[in-house]
């Protein structure tokens, strides 16, 4: 599963690209510039790892907080992009689009778009195709029924999906230790006659390495897998909710940083100079400042989208 050493320039240039806009995105927020966003600070390994190990006609639905990343290590979805749905200038990386990878459409309801994504593997299969299905949640939506029935049933049916949990240690402002007793939720991976994997979702070579594998025992029959990403949330659970973490703790939290650490380990192994790593990160920022630029001077698109025709309306309420 080891990358080439271009997929590891181009797996960091991901990473940093997605963790400026997405810091921009979030000090937008906190400037009253824009209004409203679950920041997704210290998730780029995992959105950016999982999108280098999917092909373009697996079925992906993503979570708030990675759901960026992972569209742009997908391709298609580039930082201008990004920036720019915030001020309702782009379309929003949560829906498929005509010509980039398959995109189940993200639901607002916790947990309630695993089911879903069950769906879409069970009718995947059905098809004879040999793809698979990745779907996200985080460590609030693994209590909810909803998620326990589909994962019981994807264990039933031996079907080509990968779970991933997002267990960035809060749901809202429940710590996760108060909501379940289980010391991780990849042990209960057991009880629904799948592969569990607990993985620190900050390295993103490591998740990448775990998804690699759960992926291919999907696509060879093998049957589901459940992937726990343990990291800590660096932000609020969304802009205007009140943080009960210190500023202090939260410092020495951001410290560990698996993109920083990515870069340190690439220029180490003289996968990539210094130069190169600045060049990159001139580039990505430069595409972020133009993308704000560009948003602030044309001003929010607050106005109704048309509505849709019949095909279209057929389109996007049927898996694809």
């Amino acid at each position: 599963m080891t990358l080439e050493a271009d997929r590891l320039v181009a797996m960091y240039r991901a990473l940093i690209g997605t963790r400026l806009a997405e810091q921009t995105i979030t000090d937008l927020n906190k400037a009253g510039v824009l209004r409203g966003h679950h920041s997704g600070l210290g998730h780029e390994a995992i959105g950016v790892a999982v999108g280098f190990a999917l092909r373009p006609d697996d079925c992906v639905q993503m979570s708030h907080r990675s759901g960026m990343m992972l569209a742009h290590a997908r391709g298609g979805y580039s930082l201008r992009e990004a920036v720019l749905s915030q001020f309702g200038r782009a379309p929003s990386c949560f829906g498929q689009i005509e010509g980039r990878p398959r995109t189940l459409t993200i639901v607002g309801l916790v947990g309630t778009w695993v089911p879903m994504s069950v769906g879409v593997a069970m009718a995947d299969r059905l098809r004879g195709k040999d793809t698979v299905t990745v779907t996200f949640f985080g460590d609030g939506a693994a209590n909810e029924g909803a998620v326990h029935e589909a994962m019981n049933l994807a264990g039933a049916k031996r079907l080509p999906i990968v779970f991933v949990i997002e267990n960035n240690g809060f749901a809202v402002s429940m710590p996760t230790a108060e909501a379940t007793a289980a010391k991780d939720f990849a042990g209960r991976a057991e009880g629904y006659g799948m592969p569990g994997v607990l993985v620190n979702g900050q390295d993103p070579l490591a998740v990448y390495e775990v998804v690699s594998e759960a992926i291919a025992n999907g696509r060879s029959g093998r049957g589901p897998s459940l992937i726990e990403a343990r990291l800590t949330r660096w932000e609020a659970h969304a802009h205007g909710i009140q943080d009960l973490r210190s500023e202090e703790e939260m410092e020495a939290v951001r410290k560990s940083d698996g993109v920083l650490a990515l870069r340190e380990q690439l220029l180490a192994m003289g996968i990539m100079t210094a130069a190169e790593a600045e060049a990159i990160e001139a580039e990505c920022a430069r595409e972020v400042e133009l993308a704000v630029e560009e948003g602030k001077q044309a001003g929010f698109d607050l106005r109704e989208p048309p509505p849709f025709d019949d095909a279209d309306a057929r389109r996007l309420a049927y898996a694809p």
